[in-house]
């Protein structure tokens, strides 16, 4: 694959996700920092790349890929020697895709339940967080019980495992308590060189002035 890639993105998002990819693949690509904290995705520059006015959006040569599933799947696809994900022949039909699209549809809407509750109301926010903290509690044990001491695939990581630790420790940074399995689980997401090096990128944003973390947020 020769086509240039420029990923646009924001510290702490839901964007880490396509960054830590990217850094596993080991391709050579640019990153476009968006301050979604205060409201760039919104602003006309970046609406004129990507009218969803969202992150993660991957530009790959003079076409754009937007949505998390779509461009890793993507991702996959290009770059199989990377592992993203399982070999099909390893997985049930579609199992990877369908894992991928669970996270987006499934975990990911009721994390910024819980996160940003008043999104989702003009009412009591307290209330949307809370009912949002009983579905996915149920979630997130059995996440923790197919986890146990190893991977979503069982003894090697995938990018699945990245999804999952995003989805999870942004639910516990608005007080969720995790299963122990999960805790244990981030610490091994975390300890990965190409997360190492995602994160270092988003430091580095934030570090420059380029982005702006909300009060209490860390990275």
């Amino acid at each position: 694959m020769n086509e240039s890639l420029v990923l646009y993105f924001c510290p702490g998002a839901c964007s880490r996700i396509t960054l830590n990819a990217l850094e596993e693949i080991g391709v050579e690509f640019e990153t476009r920092a968006v301050d979604i904290f205060r409201g760039e995705q919104r602003a006309p520059a970046y609406l004129a790349v990507n009218p969803k006015g969202k992150v993660p959006a991957l530009q790959v040569a003079d076409q754009l890929l937007t949505e998390n599933a779509a461009i890793l799947y993507y991702l996959h696809s290009q770059f199989q020697q990377a592992g993203l994900l399982p070999d099909p022949a390893s997985l049930p039909l579609n199992a990877g895709l369908a894992d991928l699209v669970w996270c987006s549809s499934a975990l990911h809407p009721l994390v910024r339940q819980i996160r940003m509750p008043i999104r989702y109301t003009v009412g009591d926010p307290e209330a949307v967080k809370g009912k949002g903290i009983e579905e996915i509690r149920p979630l997130l044990e059995n996440i923790g019980q197919r986890i146990g001491g190893r991977w979503w695939y069982g003894d090697r990581w995938s990018i699945l495992d990245v999804y999952l630790y995003w989805c999870y420790s942004t639910a516990a940074s608005a007080g969720l308590e995790l299963p122990p399995a999960l805790a244990q689980h981030g610490e091994r997401v975390r300890a990965r060189p190409s997360f190492q090096r995602a994160l270092n990128r988003e430091k580095a944003e934030v570090e420059q002035g380029r982005v702006q973390l909300p009060p209490g947020a860390r990275l």
